[in-house]
């Protein structure tokens, strides 16, 4: 009788998570209005939060002061630092999630994220319900799907285009999609090019971008940036999330 009853309640919360809203609208909101924030959130729909306070995390600075990135064990033939001294705006990041997520432990983002994201992002109701996950990014990130209830997109020091296409761009997209760029994408890749539709956001350092789960998106540095983007992400999971977001194909491939 238990296993029927937890397999219910599994369904009822797997049947909500799928539920998405695939239309091009994006909230915007200041720091300062915090207490709208969850209002906001139930929406389920892109939001855009101005004057968020900087962090000085995963900053060239920082990866160049701090003897924690260079030991990391990215690279055979060189060290984090040295390769982000080689990169340039153009640089695609070579790494996946669970090296950006050893970058993000090093970096101090969990600790920053706790004491400025998640007492407005996180209810004292939800809160054992919510994990945060924690990741770490350098140059031009190729699309990938987001799974986590809230995904917080944070560029560090330069201003980045967030490339955003909803759950039924799928369809039109190439079968290998993991990686790509909407941009890029000619009638060799996809016979449907003409119908895929997305959307450009222009993120600064002190805003974020929140993502619903269930989008696809991609980033790369914006027009005129002469250094490598560096950009942390805090993705918010419910066990649901996680689940699904362990479980995909495409998250192994980005």
């Amino acid at each position: 009788m238990e296993i029927i009853i937890l397999g219910v309640i599994f369904f009822i919360l797997f049947f909500f998570y799928k539920q998405a809203i695939c239309e091009f609208r994006i909230n915007q909101m200041e720091w300062s209005q915090q207490p709208h924030l969850l209002d906001l959130l139930s929406e389920k729909v892109p939001l855009v939060i101005r004057s968020i306070p900087l962090s000085a995390c995963w900053t060239h600075q920082d990866v160049t002061a701090r003897s924690c990135y260079t030991d990391l064990p990215l690279f055979q033939e060189t060290n984090l630092p040295q390769w982000l001294a080689q990169a340039t705006p153009e640089t695609v990041c070579p790494w996946k999630y669970t090296q950006a997520e050893q970058i993000a432990a090093v970096s101090g983002l969990p600790v920053w994220a706790k004491k400025t994201l998640h007492p407005s992002f996180v209810s004292a109701l939800w809160s054992y319900w919510m994990m945060p996950r924690y990741h770490c990014w350098a140059g031009k990130v190729g699309l990938r799907r987001t799974y986590a209830t809230w995904t917080c997109i944070l560029p560090v020091e330069t201003d980045i285009v967030v490339t955003i296409l909803p759950e039924t761009a799928e369809s039109c997209l190439p079968a290998t999609w993991p990686g790509c760029f909407p941009h890029q994408l000619t009638n060799k890749d996809t016979p449907f090019v003409a119908d895929l539709k997305f959307m450009d956001i222009i993120v600064r350092p002190g805003t974020c971008l929140v993502m619903p789960p269930h989008w696809f998106i991609s980033w790369s540095g914006s027009e005129g940036v002469s250094t490598v983007s560096s950009v942390c992400t805090v993705s918010y999971h419910t066990p649901i999330s996680l689940l699904a977001f362990h479980a995909s194909p495409s998250v192994r491939a980005t």
